[in-house]
């Protein structure tokens, strides 16, 4: 799965520099949190800012499809203890920037209400352990679904969800990672042409 959404990663990659025409500017807030287990639970609130465009590479293997990048802010509600609540340490806040490059494809192109699924990858940096004694460093693997909402409005919305694995990928000795899921709300800022 990791290797898949590498190659993911480089095909998105590729586009942005050969043909990448970015074709709107995309926010989106966004709330979840990990299931509860042995080192604790995590809750995720984010903010994402994406630009999603047309990329003729990427629509030679997979058709009516954007590619896309985005930046998040998270703020990270963890437990501050490798052993989660055990002994009764205090939660921890956290906060995170990620990076995420994807793939993105729209169904029903005509109509106002616009299915679409995607899928990618990215770095994510933290300014503590994501889980605690973990790292710093991560990679954030995402897929997700959802609808654009009054999609040929001036303010079409975007509603979904995403499920995203966070794992260093072995660079450190523990690697549990997490499995975060999350909802989604946005709304395009801008139309680029």
């Amino acid at each position: 799965m990791q290797r898949w959404l590498a190659s993911i990663a480089l095909i998105v990659c590729a586009c942005a520099h050969h043909d990448f025409t970015p074709h709107e500017l995309n926010t989106y807030l966004s709330g979840g949190g990990s299931r509860k287990n042995f080192h604790g639970h995590s809750i995720f609130r984010s903010i994402h800012f994406e630009a999603v465009g047309d990329s003729a590479f990427a629509n030679r293997w997979l058709r009516h499809t954007n590619a896309g990048i985005a930046v998040s802010y998270s703020d990270i509600h963890q437990a501050r203890s490798w052993f989660g609540y055990r002994y009764g340490d205090p939660d921890d806040w956290v906060r995170a920037v990620s990076t995420f490059f994807f793939l993105r494809r729209h169904w029903r192109d005509g109509s106002d209400i616009q299915p679409y699924a995607e899928i990618g990858t990215g770095p994510m940096w933290s300014n503590r352990r994501v889980p605690a004694a973990t790292s710093r460093f991560n990679m954030s693997s995402q897929a997700g679904f959802g609808a654009v909402l009054f999609a040929h409005g001036h303010v079409p919305l975007h509603i979904g969800y995403r499920f995203s694995h966070i794992s260093n990928g072995g660079l450190t000795g523990r690697n549990p990672g997490l499995e975060v899921h999350q909802l989604m709300f946005g709304f395009r800022v801008r139309r680029l042409r």
